[in-house]
């Protein structure tokens, strides 16, 4: 029952095929149409090279790409892509959006820190983000970061549904779909 797919001749990395995949097992296909629309708006926190935006731009949503890298292929110059070279740990949107999406390499604790701040700020309704575990004491920092996250939208009040595996297409890493419910 392994989700594999396979690398699109014009995404930009293979780290396409890490949301790709995390797409299509955390979210049924009813879920994929309404979450997943044309004209939506995502950030791509540690953008580039692009695989990550490049899923979101061909389903038609809209991508504010933050990293100091460069995109590359298709997304460098694309009408949906709005590239800031900036550090994503700082950046602050100018206005809520539909999706945080992030894949970047940094500790577990720190990424999980920044993912609260971004739903109790009311920045984002959804993410999906990876979070890099360290060779040593993986479950724990794993069971820190999740927990960090859950300590946090619980004292804002924030209803949410988190979901945390690891993918075929991860490595040393687990994906994990944040979503805002209703109220309780």
């Amino acid at each position: 029952g392994i989700v594999r797919q396979s690398m699109p001749a014009e995404a930009p990395s293979r780290s396409t095929l890490k949301l790709a995949e995390a797409i299509e097992v955390f979210l049924d296909k009813s879920e994929q149409t309404r979450l997943l629309r044309t004209g939506m708006t995502a950030v791509d926190l540690g953008a580039a090279p692009g695989g990550w935006s490049w899923q979101m731009v061909r389903r038609g949503i809209r991508v504010t790409a933050v990293d100091n890298g460069p995109m590359k292929g298709v997304l460098a110059n694309h009408p949906l892509v709005e590239h800031l070279m900036q550090d994503g740990f700082k950046f602050a949107p100018r206005k809520a959006v539909d999706w945080l999406i992030c894949d970047m390499v940094e500790k577990p604790a720190k990424v999980a820190e920044l993912i609260g701040n971004w739903f109790a700020s009311g920045w984002c309704k959804h993410a999906i983000f990876n979070l890099k575990l360290p060779m040593k004491q993986r479950v724990s920092a794993l069971d820190s970061a999740l927990g960090g996250i859950r300590t946090r939208l619980n004292m804002e009040g924030i209803s949410y549904r988190m979901t945390a595996k690891q993918l075929y297409h991860d490595r040393e890493e687990i994906t994990v779909f944040l979503t805002k419910t209703k109220s309780r």
